[in-house]
């Protein structure tokens, strides 16, 4: 897959194609001078992860292929021969538990996705580790939408 469009905004900035999606960004912010924790860094964050989820599974949550990419990507069983079992498939995506931004990472860089055996679990990772989606980017996206979360 290649680089997301993100990138394209910036000319005199080469992403590396098989780094972390989030080394890529700080590298990024960093040439700018967005400050981490700053609103144009949160906001400029947001977009990007977006614009790398959407080149790696789609935009159409309505297409039968992005949802079978997701299920095969996250491990989910279950047929997805037709819409009508992809929304089968949606509620088996709700007992998921996976790292938004390592789901975007393993695509760029062919890590192994780690699922968690529960809520508790990836809330501590999500933030020990800090990666956090955007809540109000993935509410917004079908796909996101059905692999949010709440970290407590």
């Amino acid at each position: 897959m290649e680089n997301s469009n993100y990138f394209s905004r910036f000319p005199n900035f080469q992403p590396a194609r098989s780094t972390s999606a989030t080394t890529e960004f700080d590298r990024l912010a960093s040439q700018r001078n967005w400050t981490q924790g700053s609103k144009k860094y949160r906001s400029e964050r947001a977009k990007f992860l977006v614009s790398e989820f959407d080149a790696h599974f789609g935009t159409d949550a309505t297409k039968l292929e992005n949802w079978q990419a997701l299920c095969v990507e996250v491990k989910v069983q279950s047929p997805t021969e037709s819409i009508t079992q992809c929304r089968k498939s949606k509620k088996a995506l709700a007992k998921v538990h996976v790292n938004l931004v390592d789901l975007v990472d393993s695509r760029r860089t062919g890590k192994k996705l780690k699922r968690f055996p529960g809520p508790n679990a990836l809330g501590d990772y999500t933030i020990r580790t800090g990666k956090i989606f955007p809540k109000s980017a993935a509410k917004k996206d079908g796909f996101l939408k059905a692999l949010l979360r709440v970290i407590l």
